[in-house]
């Protein structure tokens, strides 16, 4: 009796552990028949929008670098003391020691803050004089400033004003 009983709960464990094994194979099925029709569907259409988005976020980085760079020709137009062409020892002789100085590759810079402004000066760090190649005024996040006003109030806190 003992043992028809253990042969039972054995063939009905065994039984229990076939259907779960079954059911998990039918799930795994069903994953990859899913898995081949998500293949079978062309993806060019993601491609295109991103690509769309690509060229529209490149437009925008090239009108805003056309921009900037009107702007700093205002700036450089606009500018009581025009620092290019300047060597690299009267610079610091007229604005002192930078409260930045960095040099990257070829290119030396640097940058002297004031309460509201930040004045950036490029120099060639390969060249044998060093002599100013450019020059632009920010404001204190980052913007480049515009306006003859906001200028001129940076020639002030760097007291360049003649």
């Amino acid at each position: 009796m003992r043992l028809s009983i253990y042969f039972l709960t054995l063939v009905i464990l065994s039984s229990c552990t076939t259907i779960e094994v079954g059911r998990e194979v039918v799930k795994v099925g069903a994953v990859l028949k899913k898995d081949k029709v998500e293949d079978t569907i062309p993806k060019e259409e993601p491609e295109i929008i991103e690509d769309k988005t690509i060229v529209e976020e490149q437009q925008i980085i090239t009108e805003e670098k056309e921009e900037e760079k009107t702007i700093v020709k205002e700036q450089q137009k606009i500018a009581e003391i025009n620092f290019m062409g300047k060597q690299l020892a009267e610079i610091k002789q007229k604005l002192g020691k930078p409260n930045l100085a960095r040099s990257d590759g070829s290119v030396h810079m640097m940058r002297y803050d004031s309460s509201s402004c930040r004045l950036f000066i490029f120099f060639n760090y390969n060249s044998n004089i060093k002599r100013v190649e450019y020059f632009e005024f920010r404001d204190s996040s980052g913007k480049l400033i515009n306006t003859k006003g906001s200028i001129e109030e940076c020639y002030k806190e760097y007291n360049l004003t003649s």
